[in-house]
């Protein structure tokens, strides 16, 4: 079995996913820019719930979320499933458990990729926490790339285009990989209440400081 991992190792050998360097999946130099810290921000609008994030967004955090989202790269997953892990402690002690409820892909970026990244990555912090994951949301229509959006831009692209799929008891937390302007988590979370489902909180691995 060692012998298989050293091969590995030198077949395919670990490199910083920030900046390529042999070695580690974060180098000490680029894990400064991945650095867990928490951050508290609130949604802009109502309904309104608080925000857990753990890591600033950077161009390395970038490059992380790119490796897990595009490239499958279990380093990336694993670094992205240890600060949600963070997030989710600090939001577990201030309101409680809850049901997990991860932002779905679109079904076409989900097919491109392989997988629904977040609730995958949320089913691994089921197994740390306890708490259940529920894919309670889906998409109603296309909307736009949001990248280039301006905050406004985002809010009118997303309006009512999720739906939950069915009631659930107990208070949800909305799982996502990185919150910018906080437009998807608001159309989450307005989809859900409109099944009658109380949003407690979101939690996410990465937060665009302050948000845009």
């Amino acid at each position: 079995m060692k012998s298989l991992q050293a091969l590995q190792e030198l077949i395919f050998p670990v490199r910083c996913l920030g900046c390529s360097a042999l070695g580690l999946s974060i180098c000490s130099t680029c894990r400064r820019s991945w650095h867990p810290h928490i951050f508290r921000t609130s949604s802009r609008s109502s309904p309104y719930f608080p925000i857990y994030s753990s890591v600033a967004y950077s161009p390395i955090a970038g490059k992380v979320l790119l490796a897990a989202k595009e490239r499958s790269l279990i380093q990336a997953d694993e670094l992205i499933v240890s600060a949600l892990k963070r997030s989710l402690f600090h939001c577990v002690q201030e309101h409680g458990v809850g049901i997990l409820i991860p932002i779905p892909s679109r079904a076409s970026v989900a097919r491109l990729r392989g997988r629904q990244f977040v609730s995958e990555i949320s089913q691994q912090l089921t197994v740390a926490s306890r708490l259940p994951t529920i894919e309670n949301l889906a998409h109603l229509r296309k909307v736009r790339d949001q990248s280039s959006l301006d905050a406004k831009s985002r809010v009118e692209n997303l309006s009512g285009a999720m739906t939950a799929l069915r009631y659930l008891s107990g208070k949800a937390i909305l799982i996502d990989d990185l919150v910018t302007t906080g437009a998807t988590l608001q159309e989450a979370a307005r989809a859900l209440r409109e099944k009658g489902i109380e949003v407690a909180a979101a939690v996410t691995a990465c937060v665009a400081e302050p948000l845009r």
